[in-house]
């Protein structure tokens, strides 16, 4: 199945040209067919999990909030941010 967004097929074939590649700088050392496979699918789910990350569900608040503090780069006012949404947050459950 291929994403949209993604080569999956391609990723692995990639990887699996590259496995056959180092296998044949081993010479007789070197892997069997079924083992070349088993690496290269080893491989592949490690790259594909590392780099592929599902886009989180936002709603418009969140949106606003996160353009809102895009800009701060000061580690202490990100951390008085989080505290003020955080508490505001709280004081809102505790209300309601």
């Amino acid at each position: 199945m291929t994403s949209s967004r993604y080569d999956f097929e391609g990723l692995w074939f990639d990887i699996y040209r590259k496995v056959l590649k180092h296998n044949e700088i081993l010479g007789d050392q070197g892997l069997d067919k079924s083992q070349l496979r088993e690496v290269t699918t080893s491989i592949f789910i490690a790259q594909s999990q590392r780099g592929v990350v599902r886009p989180m569900v936002m709603n418009g608040f969140t949106e606003s909030i996160l353009k809102a503090v895009s800009e701060i780069k000061d580690r202490t006012l990100q951390e008085s941010v989080y505290k003020s949404i955080t508490e505001t947050i709280k004081n809102n459950k505790k209300g309601a």
